[in-house]
């Protein structure tokens, strides 16, 4: 452990929050199963439910540095937590695609407004050493994902349906507040950005993660619906099996995390580019549970990399100008979220999920050749730092 990051109260809390975040945020693309038969959803409407929730993150990201003037970081944090809650509350409470759809829209923009603060949060208290909060952060993020398969099974299990593994989760973010509502969470004081344009090899970079933010989300939103038809079983046992899925990426980010202090990013990215096209070559031809929970988690072994080396080179493709680049990504990548899953959907509807699904080989192809053409094209720019 470096000499100076140190875990205290403030540190916790936001690993805490963004759990909680992490759990609703890949909550809509786990219910489209049960929606979808609940309410005779098409796959088009279903994924209007993950695209709704990118929609609203992108807008919370655009808002929050004024409402961070306005409100304060600390009334900011909680406020964009509440707004989530209710987003939830509406969601469970939903009888028509447009309410379920809406709910989801209001989850994502209070979610992008407390992803967007608390990761400043993070980053200013700790400094040289934020990377490190970072990537424990999404650690923190990729148990959620578990805890929230086994939250949705144990619902199922009890017959309590998925509203409840919901709205239980509500109770984490109010015992949090309660007992940290006068954790002080200041701002500091606003410093000028670096104004002049982001190199050309950033922007391949950013195509990069444009494509594995695609390709991971087609598989978080469709997964649970693929492995249902796949394996011929029920909604509440195929959103179990994604549970193989979230554990293969916290275990690839967990040995990611640490294979990177003595790996190149690119090199990484690589290996976890073909990790991933494996996984999906299990997946995409299984006919059985064991055969499509083994392709899922080696699907989530590869993809859990993608995003944290993809987003390490692009930021390091632009020296000096972090705060520029890390918002120019997160852009780009809420828009691939948006757009990606919803495709999937209207592609299911005109041939069938399994086809539609082939977007995300596709996907990591692309991302291949854009490695490449960064390790090309930013030959220069190293030489000439």
């Amino acid at each position: 452990m470096p000499q100076g990051f140190v875990r205290d109260r403030l540190t916790w809390v936001m690993y805490l929050v963004l759990g909680w975040f992490a759990y609703l945020q890949a909550a809509p693309g786990l219910v489209v199963p049960h929606l979808r038969d609940e309410l005779d959803l098409s796959y088009s409407v279903g994924g209007l439910h993950v695209a709704a929730f990118a929609a609203g993150s992108m807008l919370g990201g655009l808002v929050s540095p004024h409402l961070e003037k306005v409100l304060g970081r600390g009334s900011l944090l909680w406020s964009s937590t509440a707004l989530m809650a209710a987003g939830t509350v509406g969601l469970t409470a939903g009888q028509t695609a447009a309410m379920t759809i809406a709910s989801v829209f209001v989850m994502g923009s209070g979610g992008g407004v407390l992803l967007v603060t608390l990761q400043a949060v993070l980053s200013d208290q700790h400094g040289d050493h934020r990377s490190i909060a970072l990537t424990e952060a999404n650690l923190s993020a990729s148990v959620a994902y578990i805890v929230l398969i086994g939250g949705l099974s144990l619902a199922a299990a009890l017959h309590l349906g998925w509203r409840t593994a919901l709205l239980v989760s509500l109770l984490a973010p109010l015992l949090l507040w309660w007992n940290n509502r006068a954790l002080p969470m200041a701002a500091p004081p606003a410093t000028s950005v670096a104004a002049e344009p982001l190199p050309r090899p950033f922007w391949i970079a950013a195509g990069i993660l444009v494509c594995t933010t695609a390709a991971e989300w087609c598989a978080t939103g469709w997964g649970a619906s693929f492995a249902e038809e796949a394996a011929d079983v029920s909604a509440e046992r195929a959103v179990s099996m994604m549970a193989g899925f979230f554990i293969g990426v916290l275990a690839g980010r967990t040995v990611g995390s640490r294979l990177a202090r003595r790996i190149e990013p690119t090199t990484l990215l690589g290996a976890a580019l073909v990790l991933s096209a494996l996984g999906f070559s299990v997946l995409w031809t299984s006919t059985s549970v064991p055969q499509t929970v083994l392709g899922l988690t080696a699907l989530g072994l590869g993809i859990g990399n993608l995003f944290p080396m993809g987003m390490s080179i692009a930021v390091s493709l632009a020296p000096g100008r972090a705060v520029l680049a890390t918002g120019r990504a997160v852009t780009v990548t809420s828009l691939a979220v948006l757009v990606a899953p919803l495709t999937v959907g209207a592609l299911a509807d005109a041939t069938s999920l399994k086809a539609a699904l082939l977007v995300i080989p596709l996907m990591l192809g692309l991302a291949a050749l854009g490695l490449a053409a960064v390790l090309r094209a930013a030959a220069p720019v190293e030489t000439s730092v």
